[in-house]
């Protein structure tokens, strides 16, 4: 008779994410593109701030983006993300 698999039980963790940040007044949530200070060129799309509860650390999870295909994963200081500001809708003025 086969041995019968252990469950792993979930474990607690320290690590608390936060699906959405503010910068500069605004709201950025999960999903939004984002750039880097010091990351010429490149944009992000945001997943989420991550906080240790144990030290008090926090950075930011992104997905780094070339011609508009995820490539991928970093992370970053929260006070390093530059938001970028949404197009507004052309209103037709006739």
């Amino acid at each position: 008779m086969a041995r019968k698999k252990k469950l792993l039980s979930e474990q607690p963790t320290h690590l608390v994410k936060h699906y959405e940040m503010g910068v500069d007044g605004h709201v950025i949530t999960k999903g939004d593109i984002i750039k880097i200070y010091g990351q010429h060129g490149t944009k992000f799309k945001f997943d989420c701030l991550v906080t240790n509860t144990n030290n008090g650390v926090q950075w930011i999870d992104c997905f780094e983006l070339y011609n508009g295909i995820i490539q991928s994963w970093r992370s970053f200081r929260p006070d390093m993300v530059k938001r970028i500001p949404k197009r507004r809708k052309r209103v037709n003025r006739n």
